[in-house]
């Protein structure tokens, strides 16, 4: 099955569109906030990522690099060991200046609107 590029782009834009929606839906109380800040969901986002991730990007690279693919493994496996230690800060300033978003943080950390725009546009 082939997708021509006007296909790929109306899937990719709907894509985009059930994602903004879930994150309307979340950001509106739509949704419990029981379940939006259950561990079970944070679980299951990381696992879809994870899964993701592994399929498309590690495969790709096992059959271009043979061993050299276990470096994408160690380099999260030393981010999820040293994340306490990288993070806190981050955090305390998050907390502090009531910060929400990565976007924020670089709008503040710049001090520039542009920054913060430019990291949802990145993000994207």
């Amino acid at each position: 099955m082939s997708f021509s590029l006007t296909q790929m782009i109306l899937i990719s834009a709907a894509y985009l569109a059930v994602l903004f929606g879930v994150a309307w839906i979340s950001e509106r109380g739509m949704i419990p906030r029981a379940i939006i800040r259950h561990p079970l969901t944070y679980t299951l986002s990381l696992g879809v990522y994870a899964s993701a991730w592994a399929f498309y990007g590690t495969v790709g690279l096992a059959y271009q690099y043979g061993y050299g693919f276990l470096s994408s493994y160690l380099g999260v496996s030393g981010a999820f060991l040293l994340a306490p230690v990288l993070l806190y800060p981050i955090l305390k300033i998050t907390r502090t200046y009531q910060l929400s978003s990565l976007a924020d943080l670089f709008a503040f950390r710049f001090r520039s609107t542009w920054a913060g725009a430019l990291t949802t546009i990145f993000m994207l």
